[in-house]
């Protein structure tokens, strides 16, 4: 029993001798704040797409059911935006699809209500239903908590910059067109639209800069419609973004996919990943030919570094896809996720998708990945 104690006596003393001591674990070091925002393309609102949202009970339009099998990748990212290709002018100017858009306002209640934060307005249709339409529009976005960016009321609101502060990263948006169809802007309210021309990006580019901004989203609708592949002025735009600060440039307005493409280029003395993606396609439409009847959602990768800058860590891309179906007598319509679409028709477990939706699919997944090449992996 004695010699139980002596031995335990000692071994508490060895314990406590200096330099013996247990050394003390450090504090695991904390991840750095990580932001995911996701840019998805073109809501082109036709109108055969308008009537298959109406309910003839009421009056009303529901587009949810349109967006349901997406509408968790638009949710789950932190932040996501994406293109408004058509105004929201109300129905006294009577609903319109091509050449002059005018979509019911229950669109932006349910493309918040889906997970969309922020919209851009700034597109060749920008003026479509006038200088009253871009008011009203405007509006119906405010009133659905739908926050938007490119189209303005006033020279004061052009010139707020817009940014948002999404899990400690400031990020800042900016958004311009090529051009309005030939519709003119106002004479003396050119502030209305933000039309291509350096001075102006440049100037807004320094609000957010001062702002605070950490990372800037830059998303110009220019282009040459259904070309797979960017024109010089695309490329020229997105060069001067890039040199002026800009991390990603994404486009619309091709109405395909363009392809993604990283660069590094070296500003104010910082050396950077960057990304253009030239076109993210079409989101929904009725445009049902082949490149024309898809687009991606893109999703960045944002951290925040040591030094209080932002930089993009990864980028990847979600191929989706316009299906329709008859149902009571009207064409559906349904924005499908490209990959699941394929593994559900093989399993039966969608029994809306016919064979030659099955080809559609392979052929989009197939036309994507392509273009996209191993640099860019696709969603599920």
């Amino acid at each position: 029993m004695k010699t139980s104690i002596i031995i335990l006596a000692l071994f508490t003393l060895i314990i406590f001798l200096p330099g013996c001591a247990q050394p003390e674990e450090k504090p695991a070091t904390p991840a750095p704040p990580k932001v995911r925002v996701a840019l998805a393309g073109d809501f082109l609102m036709h109108m055969p797409v308008v009537y298959s949202a109406k309910d003839p009970a009421t009056g009303r339009y529901d587009f949810k059911e349109i967006f349901k099998d997406v509408d968790y990748y638009l949710a789950r990212p932190d932040f996501t935006m994406a293109n408004l290709e058509t105004r929201l002018a109300g129905p006294d100017r009577g609903y319109s699809g091509y050449p002059r858009f005018n979509t019911p306002a229950d669109l932006a209640n349910d493309m918040k209500e889906m997970g969309i934060d922020l919209v851009t307005t700034a597109n060749n249709h920008s003026m479509d239903m006038g200088r009253q339409g871009v008011l009203t529009t405007l509006d119906n976005l405010d009133r659905a908590g739908l926050k938007h960016i490119g189209t303005y009321r006033s020279p004061q609101e052009r010139d707020s910059p817009i940014y948002f502060d999404i899990n400690g990263i400031r990020v800042g948006f900016i958004n311009y067109t090529q051009d309005t169809n030939g519709l003119p802007v106002p004479s003396k309210a050119g502030y209305m639209v933000n039309l291509v021309r350096r001075d102006l990006m440049m100037d807004e580019l320094g609000r957010l800069k001062e702002s605070g901004c950490q990372f800037i989203i830059a998303i110009v609708h220019s282009g040459t419609e259904y070309q797979r592949h960017p024109n010089q002025f695309q490329k020229t735009v997105a060069r001067e973004l890039f040199d002026a600060g800009v991390d990603v440039v994404a486009g619309s307005h091709p109405h395909v996919i363009q392809p993604l493409e990283w660069q590094t280029k070296t500003v104010e003395g910082r050396s950077k990943k960057v990304l253009a993606a030239y076109s993210l396609g079409n989101f929904i439409s009725n445009q049902r030919w082949r490149y024309s009847d898809c687009g991606i959602i893109l999703n960045l990768e944002i951290v925040k570094n040591e030094d209080g800058t932002a930089s993009l860590a990864g980028a990847d891309y979600l191929p989706v896809w316009v299906d329709t179906f008859e149902e009571g007598g009207l064409t559906r319509y349904r924005v499908l996720p490209v990959s699941q679409a394929i593994n559900n028709y093989e399993a039966g477990a969608d029994p809306l998708l016919t064979e030659g939706d099955y080809y559609a699919l392979q052929q989009v997944w197939q036309d994507t990945t392509g273009l996209m090449g191993p640099e860019f992996s696709p969603g599920p």
